[in-house]
């Protein structure tokens, strides 16, 4: 859910610089906003996505560690 809210607003603040770039004597300011913060939703993108798949991890590692537990215990 924090990733489409993220994705929109990164959507209307690119799209705002790009319009505010046609009409920029100078535009590469605006196009310097509208990629920069593309690359920050990427990159805040590939962190949250590297923490779920570390916390996926852990979460099996306990998972098999308490049924392995389980096993022993019953006999």
């Amino acid at each position: 859910m924090k990733t489409v809210v993220y994705f929109i607003l990164t959507c209307f603040i690119s799209t705002g610089a790009f319009f505010a770039a046609t009409n920029l004597k100078n535009p590469w300011p605006a196009f310097a906003v509208a990629f920069g913060i593309w690359a920050l939703f990427f990159w805040g993108w590939n962190r949250r996505a590297k923490k779920q798949a570390e916390r996926r991890s852990r979460e099996q590692l306990f998972a098999e560690y308490m049924r392995s537990k389980l096993r022993s215990h019953n006999r």
